[in-house]
């Protein structure tokens, strides 16, 4: 029987549109890339669109290094509305007209309160579990869901504008903010202090960590071509290549000497020397612990099956 090519890895950046799952985007993407395994870091909303990472094959394993990196959104928040999943596709809860006195000023005041460590209570229309079952089972269902609120950062809130529609005002904002902030939550936070209500009308994600939108493609033209670059995704990591002697070692997940050079490093890409491209060439992420290089997360060959 003939060998087939087994999948050889990368990652990759996603450009979702609103309307389907993430799942649905990485199905149409790893059609294209002409894959069966893959994953992707951090799932939006159907509603949202944006940035994904994508990790084909054993790169996969590299995800768990970027799901906790702050995220970059574009949102419109829509005030003088309520809905119960706190965006526009919920059943809406309260219709009222926002005053003119709510100007530039007054949101940017209420804004000022919303930037740094906040704690935030997520929508009862989430993945989150309780008691096993998922939050958004739960409320769809008519049961109440009570989440415990939990801290995140928002690093950065800025208003791009304010819109008239109706007697609705659509507040236009970039956020960027910690892993795990959920922007309707913002959203209905934001209603609260404004005293109008509000939920979240549209939602574009930007970016994740160092990656953004200029490196993304849309799921039903991405190519094997477009692997991301290491120094990209993880710009704060050192570098370290090995030559023929280490790599077995290396490759084995044993740990490896640390130069000098790469002490005041956490975290350490180590690739097998040579002028093949890095994604043949990847070893996988090495901690730096004293004065070794420990291994993470180890990504084996993939050559053929």
């Amino acid at each position: 029987m003939a060998r087939r090519p087994s999948e050889v890895g990368g990652l990759y950046a996603l450009d979702k549109p609103s309307g389907i799952t993430s799942q649905t985007a990485l199905t149409i993407a790893k059609r294209h890339l002409g894959v069966r395994k893959a994953g992707h870091s951090g799932t939006l909303d159907p509603l949202a669109s944006g940035l994904l990472i994508v990790g084909v094959g054993t790169w996969s394993r590299l995800l768990a290094f970027i799901v906790g990196a702050d995220k970059t959104y574009h949102a419109v928040i829509r005030c003088g509305l309520r809905t119960d999943s706190l965006d526009i596709t919920g059943a809406i809860q309260g219709v009222g007209w926002v005053p003119p006195t709510v100007d530039v000023q007054v949101v940017e005041e209420c804004l000022a309160r919303l930037r740094g460590a906040i704690w935030q209570t997520p929508p009862a229309f989430s993945a989150l579990k309780v008691h096993g079952a998922r939050a958004y089972e739960l409320a769809r269902a008519g049961q109440d869901v009570a989440l415990a609120s939990r801290q995140v950062t928002i690093s950065s809130l800025a208003l791009l504008g304010l819109r008239r529609t109706g007697p609705f005002l659509d507040i236009e904002l970039r956020v960027r903010c910690s892993s795990g902030t959920y922007i309707r939550s913002l959203a209905s936070d934001l209603g609260d202090l404004l005293g109008t209500g509000a939920t979240l009308f549209a939602l574009r994600r930007e970016a994740i960590g160092s990656v953004t939108l200029a490196s993304a493609s849309e799921p039903d033209v991405i190519g094997r071509e477009q692997r991301l670059p290491l120094s990209l995704i993880f710009p704060e990591f050192g570098r370290f290549e090995v030559d023929e002697t280490e790599l077995v070692a290396a490759r084995n997940g044993r740990w490896l000497a640390c130069p000098d050079s790469l002490a005041s490093y956490r975290e350490v890409i180590v690739l097998a020397a040579g002028d093949a491209p890095e994604f043949r060439r990847l070893v996988g992420i090495y901690r730096v612990v004293g004065d070794r290089l420990v291994p993470s997360r180890i990504v084996p060959t993939e050559g053929t099956t």
